[in-house]
């Protein structure tokens, strides 16, 4: 196991990764707002594109995973994705924050070809990025180490794409004289040199150690169906989806409750321009509903690289599931706490999703370490590694978990009467509110379900690390 310990660099570069595809997925996970507010389509048709783009982006990350699996370079078997994607990954990823000036058809073609092209590109090199987790290091508690790094820093990217978007893209528009579309453009702009940087670094500081126990040739078909009876495995990409969509509609909705729930509604008399304007000051800001959401998004980004960091001591004193479903209940009864406060309670707001954050957001530090684990139980049942494949479900669950998450509080939108900048009736506020505390309830409840059939303990993971171990051994030998 000495031959798997890794540098601090090496853990923070391959963190990186996941800032840089975080900046982009932050975007991703706003999308709903940026179609409806910035580009200007119905909530209606964003929620279809959403669905339709997803299930296609989907079936991609099997094919991915599969391929990258079976094919070696003096790279290595998924670090030369990320060499090779890195630029057009960027590149879409800019256009497709990009707001052209045609016709609402146009504009509707446009949205779903850029944004498919984004999810694409994003599957060519985050599936690999995942999969390199599970052949960094064979040893599970480096696994766990990086694990908690990746969740750390893509929190950070959170933090910087959904967490704080709408102030730069509000800064950009009042001092560089660009409108709300080109200012948005703009965001993406930054956040597509900076992704390229972090990515590069993740591919030219991190390496690949663990290879399969036996080099053997498999048609896609045995490993998908190994896959399909790997029981942990299912579990655990249920568990994944539930607790994304939990956290993706708290997250997605998090504008709309500022702007719409928080805020109240008026006519600028000077300009005829509709103003949502949040009243009184906090800390001696004088607030506005952009300030508002990137208090909430960005509290929340921060104190889920907190929660991380404290909650690995509890991982280690009662294992991954037990802190996972602990994790679920507290956050699903802090979200119903949401609907008791109105909109002159905003510390309060921002306090209550503070702790709803330390109790959901070191869920994803768990759910990666965890894959790894699924792997590693994979080969020792089956004889054969398909980390590539394995990977690729993770992120097919973050990808399910978030069409899921944009999609259906989209068509819930629109079945209120939601229309976009416009003043709304109480009882549509109403509805809304309430959608954004009980919604993400749906998640937690069949995560819950889904890890009480998960067998992976601590003690089989050590089990199996020993019997790779001997694998190992005696193949060498």
């Amino acid at each position: 196991m000495e031959n798997n310990k890794l540098s601090f660099l090496e853990k923070v570069s391959y963190g990186m990764g996941d800032l840089a595809c975080n900046l982009f997925w932050g975007l991703i996970c706003m999308a709903t707002a940026f179609y409806t507010d910035y580009f200007g389509i119905t909530a209606a048709a964003v929620g279809t594109m959403v669905l339709v783009v997803s299930c296609i982006d989907i079936a991609f990350d099997v094919i991915i995973g599969a391929i990258a699996d079976r094919h070696k370079s003096k790279w290595g078997r998924f670090r030369p994705w990320i060499l090779f994607g890195v630029v057009p990954f960027c590149v879409i990823g800019f256009f497709t924050f990009y707001t052209p000036e045609i016709n609402e058809t146009g504009k509707l073609v446009y949205a779903y070809v850029t944004f498919l092209l984004c999810r694409l590109m994003y599957s060519v090199v985050n599936v690999p990025y995942g999969a390199l987790m599970g052949v960094i290091s064979a040893d599970p508690q480096e696994r766990t180490d990086v694990s908690a790094y990746r969740n750390i820093l893509a929190q950070v990217g959170c933090l910087c794409s959904y967490g704080f978007v709408f102030t730069i893209v509000r800064f950009i528009q009042d001092h560089m004289g660009f409108d709300g579309k080109g200012s948005f453009a703009m965001t993406a702009f930054i956040y597509a040199i900076a992704a390229f940087i972090m990515l590069m670094c993740t591919f030219l500081f991190t390496r690949e150690r663990v290879e399969p126990v036996k080099e053997e040739k498999s048609n896609l078909s045995d490993d998908v169906k190994d896959l399909c009876n790997n029981k942990p495995w299912i579990a655990l990409s249920i568990a994944g989806i539930a607790m994304l969509f939990f956290v993706f509609v708290h997250n997605g909705l998090i504008p709309y409750y500022a702007k719409y729930c928080l805020a109240d509604f008026s006519i600028d008399p000077e300009t005829g321009k509709e103003v949502f304007a949040v009243s009184g000051t906090l800390f001696g800001m004088e607030l506005n509903w952009e300030l508002v959401s990137t208090l909430l998004l960005s509290s929340g980004s921060i104190f889920t690289i907190l929660g991380t960091m404290m909650i690995q001591v509890v991982v280690k004193k009662f294992g991954k599931k037990p802190t996972w479903i602990a994790c679920f209940v507290l956050a699903s009864i802090l979200s119903l706490c949401f609907m008791l406060l109105d909109k002159t309670s905003i510390g309060t707001i921002i306090i209550l999703n503070i702790i709803f954050t330390l109790s959901i957001g070191p869920s994803g530090y768990i759910m990666w370490s965890m894959y790894a684990d699924v792997a590693d139980n994979a080969e020792v049942e089956t004889g054969r590694r398909a980390t590539g494949l394995i990977y690729s479900s993770a992120t097919m669950a973050q990808k399910l978990g978030q069409a899921l998450a944009n999609s259906i509080p989209a068509y819930a939108l629109a079945a209120i009467g939601f229309a976009a900048n416009t003043q709304m009736s109480e009882a549509t506020i109403g509805s809304l509110k309430t959608y954004f505390s009980v919604l993400p309830l749906v998640g937690s409840a069949i995560g819950i379900i889904a890890l009480c059939f998960y067998n992976i303990d601590e003690k089989k993971i050590q089990e199996n690390s020993a019997k790779l171990a001997a694998m190992k051994a005696n193949k060498e030998a």
